[in-house]
Order: C-alpha cells, then sequence, then structure tokens
C-alpha cells in the first residue's frame, strides 16, 4: 500500500459509513488482532489533530482489545468483501478466529504495534488519544428506546489519524 498524505482521504462520511464497508482492526502484538465491522464514527479536528471518533459497545469483545492497547487500523473495504464484512459483524473474535474464517489477512503495521487487513483498499493507521462511556441517563429518550433497550451503552475513542494508506496510485 502507498502512504498518502490526508489531505487526499476523500470520502463523504456520511454516505461512506453507511455504504461501503469500515473494519476497526484493534489489538497488537501479544493480543492478537480483533476486527469489528463499523457504521458509527465520524472524522474531524480536535486537539489540533485530525481524528477520528469511534463507537464500540461495552460488550463487543472489540471493546476489550480498544482498552489494552493505543494504536487502531480502520480499514476501507470494496464491496466484493461484503460476505466477509458481515460475517466479521455478526460473529464475536471470543468464539471465532475471523480472519481464518473470512480468508481475510491481518497485517502486521511496521511501523506500530498494530495490525491493518491487507485486502483494504484504504486504512487509517491510528493512535488512541482518549475514551468515555456515553452517559446512559443523559441521552434523549428516543435514542435510548431506538439504540439502548439492553442499557449496552457505547464507548467513544478519539483517534489520532497518524497514517492513510491507499492501494490507489
Amino acid at each position: 500500500m502507498l502512504k498518502k498524505s490526508l489531505k487526499e482521504f476523500d470520502i463523504n462520511v456520511f454516505t461512506d459509513l453507511e455504504n461501503d464497508f469500515a473494519v476497526v482492526t484493534a489489538g497488537n502484538r501479544q493480543t492478537g488482532p480483533n476486527p469489528m465491522t463499523i457504521s458509527w464514527g465520524g472524522f474531524g479536528r480536535i486537539w489540533e489533530k485530525n481524528c477520528c471518533f469511534i463507537f464500540i459497545r461495552k460488550s463487543r469483545y472489540t471493546h476489550e482489545f480498544m482498552d489494552k492497547t493505543d494504536s487502531v487500523s480502520i480499514s476501507f473495504l470494496d464491496k466484493k468483501y461484503k460476505k466477509e464484512v458481515v460475517f466479521i459483524g455478526r460473529n464475536s473474535g471470543r468464539d471465532v478466529d475471523k480472519f481464518k474464517e473470512t480468508g481475510l489477512h491481518a497485517g502486521v503495521d511496521p511501523d506500530q504495534n498494530a495490525f491493518i487487513i491487507s485486502e483494504a483498499r484504504r486504512v487509517l493507521k491510528c493512535k488512541k488519544l482518549y475514551s468515555i462511556d456515553l452517559d446512559y441517563d443523559s441521552l434523549p429518550d428516543k435514542i435510548k428506546e431506538e439504540n439502548y433497550q439492553t442499557k449496552d451503552i457505547h464507548t467513544m475513542y478519539i483517534c489520532e489519524i497518524k497514517e492513510y494508506l491507499t492501494d490507489e496510485e
């Protein structure tokens, strides 16, 4: 993959996170990788840094990996990997090896103690800066009813985007 300037990262977050296939991979060489499909999140600037905002429910296995490491990646995969990405989203790393089951490959990031998905067309290599649990009691009732019937709340992770990789010239 080619390193590119983050200024060349040109996704539309309102459609790409909903329609394309984004996968966060957390973990390091000690824990191993754990990928999870994501569709909630965003991109912006905070603390004079280019950041992404990742939301992961506390019940998800990936949550444990996010809390154990500072380096994570977000991989964007082509639609031809829909079956694999759906499998990643519907199955827990507690029960299956998602890479083995899907045939995707966890590439070791040579710059950070992290992993990327080798088949991705775009990858954001990130460093976790901060995390905070959403406050269930402060959420509007409609949001609680639609998204948190079991009170399985999300943690928001703010991650600095350190590098942008692409398979495009």
